[in-house]
């Protein structure tokens, strides 16, 4: 293993315990991708924030390098908790969950970690410029900010991330060279728009090529940076993959057709036959500019009495929305715009008797193993009247 005169001295415990022990932990990870080699990062984003997700051991984890030291040495963001610091009944959150949670947001906050507690960073002042090294975790930011932005990061885990963040440095894999090229050809013979079509071809192309960097051809397709983020996600959530292209040499690579039935098995399998109880929205978390429209749809209107309907966004878009009277708007409606937190890493409890409808693939795939209640997916405008008064 190469090593800087710096990595040799965080080796030897010259920065500290702590220092030492995250860059064991990166030094591991390197030795498994036989690259041989570090590379310095800009950035760190660390996901395993709800105490739902990393438990006891994981605070114990956070307290041991807290107590050795630990502190970052470059800008590093937090992804989202178990629940909306400002309205925690809303998930179904007791007393002894909302202290663990307390207590891991301090922790992190204590080594320098800022508490943004969101899924896209890129949104709320973490955002990298094509070139950049990373070490991001969360599946769906590392998607886009690979593809879309021109960055480069591995699909990290909370730990190495936070390790990353420690030390300034990740193990140099093939995510941090030129060699992530395309791997298949994915050719996309039907129309893609709105952003549940976006979600869930991600999610088909991640589940008929798992392992392998895409290059996808789309026929008909309507772009925006916020629907290639809800691509990401789905993307993220059925695959391995760090990134994909939608441009790029296609020689000799296998090729692999989606159609309409591939994506149409994704979507019968959450086909809506019930009423929703549950309607969700903002996994990834809303942008200023998706809060804008909903609350267009929402003006006016009342949410059904026996459903709730919850769109989700990072604390510093939601502080946008409220001093531009969206949030007024929303809650007027009888909706809730939560911040802070995702429904799938929080608490809350559905019965078999619930229905759950998102515009989200990736919440789809993760609330099937959280509860019994029916999960069903449907496009935003259609999510938006099935939660309001006829």
């Amino acid at each position: 293993m190469k090593l800087s005169k710096t990595e040799k001295l965080m080796l030897r415990g010259n920065y500290g315990d702590a220092c030492k022990k995250a860059l064991e932990l990166i030094l591991a990870i390197a030795d498994s991708y036989g690259y041989g080699k570090l590379v310095k990062i800009r950035s760190a984003h660390v996901s395993g924030v709800s105490y739902k997700n990393i438990g006891d051991a994981g605070i114990d984890f956070l307290n041991d390098l807290a107590k050795s030291g630990g502190r970052v040495r470059v800008k590093t963001t937090m992804n989202p908790c178990g629940f909306d610091l400002d309205k925690p009944w809303l998930f179904n959150v007791d007393d002894h969950f909302f202290k663990k949670q307390m207590k891991i947001i301090k922790l992190l906050k204590s080594m320098g970690v800022e508490p943004t507690l969101t899924c896209t960073p890129y949104y709320v002042g973490n955002k990298p410029i094509k070139g950049d090294h990373l070490a991001w975790a969360e599946s769906s930011a590392v998607v886009y900010v690979n593809s879309v932005i021109g960055a480069y990061t591995n699909r990290e885990s909370g730990p190495s991330a936070l390790a990353a963040a420690i030390t300034g440095r990740a193990a140099l894999t093939k995510d941090h060279t030129d060699d992530r090229k395309p791997e298949v050809i994915v050719r996309v013979s039907l129309r893609v728009s709105d952003y549940l079509d976006w979600s869930v071809l991600g999610y088909t192309i991640g589940l008929m090529v798992p392992s392998q960097t895409p290059l996808v051809k789309l026929k008909e397709a309507t772009y925006s940076l916020d629907k290639l983020k809800c691509f990401s996600a789905g993307l993220g959530t059925s695959s391995s993959t760090s990134m994909f292209w939608l441009s790029g040499e296609d020689k000799d690579l296998e090729k692999v057709d989606v159609t309409s039935r591939e994506v149409k098995e994704v979507r019968d399998k959450w086909m809506l036959t019930r009423r929703p109880t549950l309607i969700f929205i903002g996994c990834p978390h809303c942008s200023l500019r998706e809060i804008k429209s909903i609350a267009r749809e929402l003006q006016g209107k009342k949410v059904r009495d026996d459903a709730k309907l919850l769109i989700s966004t990072s604390r510093r878009v939601y502080e946008k929305a409220s001093q531009r009277g969206l949030l007024d708007v929303i809650e007027k409606a009888g909706a809730h715009l939560v911040k802070d937190t995702c429904l799938v890493v929080s608490p809350i409890r559905l019965s078999k008797s619930d229905v759950l409808l998102t515009d989200s693939a990736k919440t789809a795939h993760y609330a099937e193993t959280m509860t019994n209640a029916m999960i069903a997916i449907g496009g935003r405008r259609q999510c938006l009247k099935e939660a309001l008064e006829q």
